[in-house]
């Protein structure tokens, strides 16, 4: 995901600093989703500035010595065209799994099989945990979230559920000792 899209797509509601980006993205459970780092964040923010999407409209002064200012910034004519673009552009991305225990599992049978099953445990335990924030969030925002809203909530739901079946089939063949043998011999051996 692009984080210019991001960070676009929030200032169309109002005119917002960074700081206050990062806040939206928690406040909505998106972090769960979309991972921006703070660096990343002010970095789209610096850009988009650069190129005319967005400009500053307001320095805030921040209370207490040592911190710096809060700038504050708002979408121009261009951002609103820039937006529209990268909106475009995501819809238009092909998914492709990218699940860090994909790229293990080739190799999983060189691992420490007890440490292997343990992780993928605690995978398993971590995909639960968003499941039931997922269903926990649905529950109490669904009839106050726009459409596109509620259906991030549930893509992630329905690929937490499919992950925590994979998850659980993975585990069973870890536990059984067959996630982990050499392949099997050719015909012709």
């Amino acid at each position: 995901m692009s984080v210019k899209l991001l960070v676009l797509g929030l200032m169309m509601e109002r005119d917002r600093h960074p700081y206050d980006i990062r806040q939206t993205i928690k406040a909505r459970n998106w972090h769960v989703t979309f991972n921006v780092r703070d660096g990343s964040l002010y970095y789209a923010v610096d850009q988009l500035c650069q190129e005319g999407s967005i400009e500053a409209v307001e320095i805030v002064q921040a209370p207490g010595q040592n911190r710096p200012d809060k700038t504050i910034y708002r979408i121009t004519d261009k951002g609103r065209e820039t937006l529209v673009k990268l909106l475009n552009k995501q819809l238009g991305e092909t998914a492709f799994p990218q699940h860090p225990v994909l790229s293990a599992l080739p190799f999983i049978r060189h691992s420490d099989h007890t440490e292997a099953l343990r992780c993928l445990e605690t995978q398993l335990e971590a995909c639960k945990e968003r499941i039931s924030m997922m269903e926990a969030v649905q529950q109490l925002k669904a009839g106050t979230l726009p459409r596109g809203s509620v259906h991030l909530l549930r893509g992630i739901l329905k690929l937490s559920l499919a992950e925590k079946e994979w998850l659980e089939e993975v585990i069973a063949e870890a536990k059984n000792g067959r996630l982990f043998e050499p392949k099997p011999p050719s015909p012709d051996s």
